[in-house]
């Protein structure tokens, strides 16, 4: 049960982890945002926000059905 608890907590940072990152490449703009997404994560910048709603969609799903088992037990 503890380690169903860690797993659930290491997923809720990685959610808040990719929306900061999303939220902080939306304040950056357009230009800034894209000189940034190249040259930090080596991606074009639109393609690197839907990456990263993608994964936080696929996370949030994990903790969601983790959290489903663990109330089973």
């Amino acid at each position: 049960m503890m380690v169903g608890l860690a797993a659930i907590l290491l997923l809720l940072l990685r959610a808040i982890r990719n929306l900061g990152e999303i939220f902080y490449l939306w304040n950056l703009g357009i230009k800034r945002g894209g000189f940034y997404a190249v040259r930090v994560w080596g991606a074009r910048l639109k393609p690197l926000i839907v990456l990263l709603m993608i994964d936080t969609i696929v996370v949030l799903t994990l903790i969601f059905n983790l959290s489903v088992r663990i109330q089973l037990f």
